[in-house]
């Protein structure tokens, strides 16, 4: 196995401090910024982002504000804070590295991967495991009342901006609106999420009203300058394919191509990490400086 060390820095972003955790090879070709999915943090992803720099990158996992080992000092942050801690880890790793920076999100993640693309010009590629896009009414089929909201999202959108602004600092379980049999059907992971204590199982009303309302027009109107990977799993309960191609449609890059995965899980990218791995690093090298 190539030699890897584990460091964990802290960098001030936006409102509040975050951590980082970097796996660093020897001989670095590239940079993956990975942002992780809604709850979680990076070292949960620790088996892939190994994998990677086994393979020659240098990895920068995000903390994101509030998530993981960052300071749970802010209570009130929004999905706009957490792309700006993806784009101050794209800082970081260009400050530490001047090597090509790739960004890589899962899940929420993905949205936020997709969106920093949108904002930086400095990045050479983004991996986006899913993205969802607020202003698609179709967005209900990701959440719990897909079927009784189906048809009035725009109001109830609206609705729960306005609960939001009396009612901020109110906590729901992530499981308010996300159903966990749709996440996964693997029981290791509701023992991982479960018996963590850095998982944060419930959000503010404050940051969920700005996850279904905060709209990334850079996303769709050609501000992604670089080529953008949009991963997806055939079998992914909840994000349906149908809505992914339709997502997929309206992203605007130079190049842009679907992953497809046959694992059958949303969180494949946790329970499947060398198999992933594997299959994305042809793809990743496209991007690596020979040293």
């Amino acid at each position: 196995m190539p030699d890897t060390e584990y460091s964990e820095h802290v960098i001030e972003s936006g409102q509040s401090r975050i951590v980082l955790s970097v796996w660093e090879p020897q001989t670095p070709g590239a940079v993956v910024v990975f942002i992780p999915a809604t709850m979680i943090y990076p070292l949960v992803y620790e088996s892939l982002l190994l994998c990677f720099a086994e393979q020659g990158f240098a990895v920068v996992g995000v903390h994101p504000v509030g998530h993981g080992k960052s300071p749970r000092d802010v209570k009130r942050f929004t999905l706009r804070d957490i792309v700006q801690n993806g784009r101050d880890a794209v800082s970081f790793a260009l400050e530490r590295y001047a090597l090509p920076v790739i960004v890589m999100g899962s899940s929420q993640g993905g949205t936020v991967a997709a969106a920093v693309a949108a904002a930086d010009e400095r990045i050479a590629a983004v991996f986006t495991h899913t993205v969802m896009l607020s202003e698609l009414s179709d967005s209900i089929e990701v959440t719990r009342f897909r079927k009784g909201l189906r048809h009035v999202y725009r109001p109830a959108k609206g609705l729960f901006k306005i609960f939001a602004f009396f009612r901020p600092d109110l906590e729901l379980p992530t499981y308010f609106y996300l159903d966990p049999t749709r996440i996964s059907s693997d029981p290791a992971i509701w023992d991982m999420l479960a018996n963590d204590e850095l998982c944060l199982t419930h959000y503010s009303v404050h940051f969920l009203a700005s996850l279904f309302t905060t709209r990334f027009p850079g996303i769709t109107d050609g501000s992604i300058r670089c080529p953008l990977y949009m991963m997806t799993d055939r079998g992914d309960q909840l994000f349906p394919e149908t809505y992914i191609k339709k997502v997929f449609e309206r992203i605007r890059a130079p190049r842009k191509e679907m992953i497809t995965f046959h694992f059958g899980d949303h969180m494949f990218m946790f329970s499947h990490p060398r198999e992933v791995c594997e299959i994305l690093t042809d793809t990743l090298r496209l991007y690596k400086k020979d040293k």
